[in-house]
């Protein structure tokens, strides 16, 4: 082969890579946790939590809902025009809530801070710094916030709707979700295990203490821990842990005076213990 074919041989092939690297799909990181009462996705992996909306429910195959392991039929074109489809990318993600206005919502993982701002604008929410941008495709509102956090990683939160779906009020839900996510990367960029809400003020909760069996943990990696509070025939949910094989000792928390059940599910999500605790 002539040094001039060679050359252009060559060239044809570092192209055609760099088409086929272009055009192919973000994976999807494999081990993010979400549960339909509890709005925040948990990917201990990855390192990293993300608040959502309890509209967000877990459906992988359905016309809505969180998907973790798949897109909806629009979701590629928009990360390609958004230059986000980069290896040191991670997918946490892709939604449709469950209420109106419908819209679409993706999440992910920089494991590298690797988007050009020059052209977004750099926004602050309570000294917590993120940049977004707007685009127009085909008729879809879209926005792109994107938040840098520890010493080179990043979380990417994409919306897009069609103009009818959020006239009345357009990237409301979305620009919530933002700050609060740019807030929680600011005052905590670590992962978290748990989540919990209170019904009282900070002066009558109480110091509680639970000691997860750990028979649970015996044949598989991690347990849910839900908490629900008891009203009469109404429970609500308070708090959730995920625990794993390193989580030693007994779980200490403050809760308000209240009779609580317990349930603690294996990583199919199915009840495997139940218990009570009551808080005087």
């Amino acid at each position: 082969m002539k040094k001039l074919d060679y050359l252009i041989w060559f060239l044809s092939i570092l192209i055609g890579l760099s088409l086929v690297s272009s055009c192919r799909s973000l994976a999807f990181s494999e081990h993010g946790d979400l549960f339909a009462d509890v709005d925040k996705y948990f990917n201990k992996k990855e390192g990293i939590n993300v608040w959502i909306y309890r509209s967000f429910v877990p459906k992988e195959n359905a016309k809505t809902g969180v998907r973790v392991t798949s897109f909806y039929p629009l979701d590629d074109r928009i990360l390609g025009l958004l230059k986000l489809k980069n290896k040191h990318n991670k997918v946490l993600f892709s939604a449709i809530p469950e209420n109106s206005p419908q819209y679409n919502f993706i999440a992910i993982k920089h494991n590298r801070q690797n988007v050009k701002l020059k052209e977004y604008k750099k926004l602050e929410y309570k000294k917590a710094t993120y940049y977004q941008r707007d685009y127009s495709f085909d008729g879809l509102d879209i926005r792109h916030a994107y938040i840098p956090y520890g010493k080179n990683k990043a979380l990417s939160l994409v919306y897009y709707a069609l103009e009818v779906e959020h006239k009345k009020c357009p990237f409301c839900r979305f620009d919530y979700l933002a700050k609060i996510n740019a807030l929680e990367r600011l005052e905590d960029s670590n992962y978290l295990s748990t989540w919990q809400i209170y019904d009282c003020p900070e002066e009558f909760r109480k110091q509680a203490q639970i000691i997860p069996n750990k028979e649970l943990l015996k044949d598989q990696q991690k347990v849910f821990l839900k908490m629900y509070d008891i009203n009469g025939v109404n429970k609500s949910i308070s708090f959730f842990k995920l625990i794993t094989k390193k989580d030693d000792g007994p779980i200490v928390l403050q809760l308000c005076p209240n009779t609580y059940v317990l349930e603690y599910l294996d990583v199919n999500h199915q009840l495997v213990q139940r218990d009570s605790l009551v808080v005087q």
